[in-house]
């Protein structure tokens, strides 16, 4: 009965760490190292909105992906404002190389921009996905 008891723990702990990479804010890990100090060797943090193009209202709840290095994907959601936030992903990941995209039931993706603005290259790029109804 103990090796039952000790595979549910184990799989509660991975439960638990799917959770974590889905949940907002924490999925894609933050640019910062516990000091709430951006570290600009990690590479620009990405950040956006999901948006309704009919109604220009921020979509809440939508799936945020991230695709960068290889296949490696990362998902998070919009938060209650509609809005999502990617620490950055690494050094050695060429920020253009990121590809992010947005999905919400019900809606088809029209278009994925991103803005980077002028600085040096840790420069946070801000995603603008927009979305109409199907």
């Amino acid at each position: 009965m103990a090796h039952i008891s000790g595979m549910t723990g184990v799989f509660s702990l991975a439960l638990l760490g799917l959770v974590a990479l889905t949940s907002p804010g924490l999925a894609g890990g933050d640019d910062i190292d516990g000091s709430g100090v951006s570290n600009p060797e990690d590479g620009p943090p990405f950040f956006g909105e999901a948006r309704d193009v009919s109604t220009q209202k921020l979509l809440v709840d939508a799936i945020v992906r991230a695709e960068f290095a290889k296949g490696q994907v990362i998902l998070t959601r919009t938060d209650p404002e509609g809005r999502f936030r990617f620490g950055a992903f690494g050094k050695s990941v060429p920020p253009d190389t990121v590809q992010i995209k947005c999905a919400m039931k019900g809606y088809k993706l029209l278009d994925v921009s991103r803005r980077q603005g002028s600085g040096p290259p840790d420069t946070p790029i801000e995603i603008e996905c927009l979305l109409e109804p199907e």
